[in-house]
């Protein structure tokens, strides 16, 4: 997948050289959904939002971040102008800066690459001041930023353009688990239960109410939360894996070794092998102190 240059790198520029570089897998895409009558009709807009709601479901997948690569050139295509292909393309921009950790910690990123989302959300809402989602593009580069009065007065815009977007409460709630306001992000948890429309948005919910627990440090609402993220992806390998970590935290090393060993079996990722590999040498440990049997025989 290109990757951005410099933080100043235009609009036109990311998205040609993004054809030329992807051109090796672009074709062949290209050719799949046109064979099939997929998308073959679709507007640049609907083009560019099935772009962003396919990285929105799985960011970390690198074949549906390919698959909305390809929706957002063909948006470019059809109308550069269209404010949703600006909105699509700065949210690849973020994931594509996404290294590991918080979703919303610029530690987890690339800054650059940050500062080019914000750049090009930015240029959405100059376009179309009216378009909450580019808004709400725009809030969540700034968060990560921490740049929160502006990412604040932006989602205030959003949620007065669109108050049923799952978006607005969604991230005024990372704002205030950022600021350790407990008393709003649960006021918060309940707004955005209302506005809940979809799996993924229930786990972005799942996730910050354990990033609260971490504040409250409330163990076993952390431990009830991660059970509930297995349960509502069962082949989610990060939902596994994050539950392995926290069990290998409080040095539960046989149930640690079980979560970590199925995150490995669904998506062998960096962090889950590494931390099985503990998870392993932590039991052996263990095991090897613990009184051994000595047995006598009878005359």
């Amino acid at each position: 997948m290109p990757k951005y240059n410099s933080p100043r790198m235009g609009m036109a520029e990311y998205i040609q050289g993004g054809i030329m570089k992807g051109i090796h897998y672009g074709i062949l895409a290209l050719g799949l959904m046109l064979s099939s009558g997929l998308w073959a009709a679709a507007t640049a807009k609907q083009l560019a939002e099935e772009a962003y709601y396919t990285i929105e479901r799985a960011p970390l997948n690198l074949a549906e971040r390919e698959k909305a690569q390809n929706l957002i050139q063909r948006a470019y295509a059809q109308d550069s102008n269209e404010p949703w292909v600006a909105i699509a393309q700065s949210r690849l921009t973020l994931i594509d800066g996404y290294r590991v950790g918080q979703r919303h910690n610029l530690k987890s990123y690339d800054r650059d690459a940050v500062e080019l989302s914000k750049e090009q959300a930015a240029q959405a809402v100059k376009n179309a001041p009216d378009q909450a989602m580019a808004h709400i593009q725009l809030a969540m580069a700034l968060t990560i930023l921490g740049e929160l009065r502006s990412a604040w007065n932006h989602l205030n815009t959003a949620d007065s353009l669109d108050e049923a977007s799952f978006y607005p409460w969604y991230l005024r709630t990372v704002i205030a688990i950022h600021k350790k306001d407990e008393a709003f992000a649960k006021r918060g948890f309940n707004e955005i239960e209302k506005r809940i429309s979809h799996d993924y948005q229930r786990r972005l919910l799942l996730q910050e109410k354990m990033r609260l627990t971490k504040i409250t440090k409330d163990i076993e609402e952390r431990e009830r939360l991660h059970q509930a993220t297995i349960n509502l992806d069962p082949n989610d390998a990060y939902a596994w894996g994050n539950y392995g970590s926290f069990l290998l935290a409080q040095k539960r090393y046989h149930e640690a070794v079980h979560h970590l060993e199925k995150a490995v079996s669904l998506k062998p990722y960096g962090l889950a092998t590494s931390q099985l590999a503990t998870a392993r040498s932590q039991l052996e440990q263990n095991d090897s102190l613990q009184p051994k049997k000595i047995c006598c025989l009878k005359r």
